[in-house]
Parts: structure tokens; C-alpha cells; sequence
């Protein structure tokens, strides 16, 4: 498994059905997408079958990510929050970069009316997190330069 991609949720279907239907027609064999159902009330049903989720008691954002690389086997890790959108290329653009021998690339973002567009720009480990966006949403990481953190 080459990227694995961790989704928090938490009472957010709609948004979430729609992030699904964007990733839907980028997955392929080498994608792994595990959504952490963080204690919603209503227990979240992915309407596709390649989405694993997994329900958990209710343990905040970061209890949800961190069960989600507990669960995670891809050698590269991306998070996505549950009310955001990706581009139709997203996961294209991040498995080339991939397939440069990146180790972490950090992904521009908008604000649209809608949700969030995403291009990639890779930054070298020897770079300086930006000031004003120390969200990892935006970020895809080398498992390994991680670890278990």
C-alpha cells in the first residue's frame, strides 16, 4: 500500500459523502482510505466499499488521526478533515511525488464558497513549517519520518 489517507468524522455526512465522491474516481489498489467515526451520534455508513471505517468512543480530532495511523499501512500517510474537498487530482499529484522519492510534501489549499481545492508543492525537510499553517490537512508525510508519533 503506497498512500494511506486518514479522514477524522464526526457528524458531518453530507459534507463528508461529497469528499468521498471527489476521492472516488482517484482510488486505485495502491490507496487506502480509513475514515475514524469519532462517537457520532449516528454511526457514519461510507457509501463505498473501498472507505473502511472504523466507530470509536469519542476522543476529539487528534484521538481520531492518531487511531487512524494505529490502523494505517501505507507507506505514506495524508490526512483530510471531514468537511473539506479535494481536486479531481489530487491523489495523481501526490503519487507523483511520490514516485520522486519525496518524503513529505505539504499541499497549497483554498478557501473557496464550497470547501477546499488542493495543488501540490513540495518542501524539503530542511524548509521551516509556514507560520501561519501548522495544520496537517495539508500535508502528506513518509510514515517513517513519523513513526509513532
Amino acid at each position: 500500500m503506497k498512500l494511506s489517507i486518514i479522514i477524522p468524522y464526526y457528524n458531518t455526512q453530507a459534507y463528508t459523502d461529497e469528499l468521498l465522491s471527489c476521492l472516488a474516481k482517484q482510488i486505485t489498489p495502491d490507496i487506502e482510505v480509513i475514515i475514524i467515526d469519532d462517537g457520532s451520534k449516528i454511526p457514519y455508513q461510507a457509501p463505498y466499499t473501498w472507505a473502511r471505517v472504523i466507530r470509536q468512543k469519542n476522543k476529539g480530532v487528534s484521538g481520531a488521526r492518531n487511531r487512524g495511523l494505529d490502523e494505517a499501512v501505507g507507506e505514506y500517510i495524508a490526512f483530510i478533515d471531514s468537511d473539506d474537498l479535494v481536486t479531481s487530482d489530487y491523489i495523481r499529484q501526490i503519487m507523483a511525488k511520490i514516485k520522486e522519492g519525496c518524503d513529505y510534501i505539504w499541499l497549497s489549499w483554498k478557501t473557496t464558497g464550497h470547501g477546499w481545492q488542493a495543488t501540490v508543492k513540495l518542501k524539503s525537510l530542511d524548509d521551516t513549517f509556514p507560520p501561519d499553517n501548522l495544520c496537517v490537512w495539508n500535508r502528506v508525510y513518509r510514515r517513517t519520518l513519523i513513526g509513532n508519533i
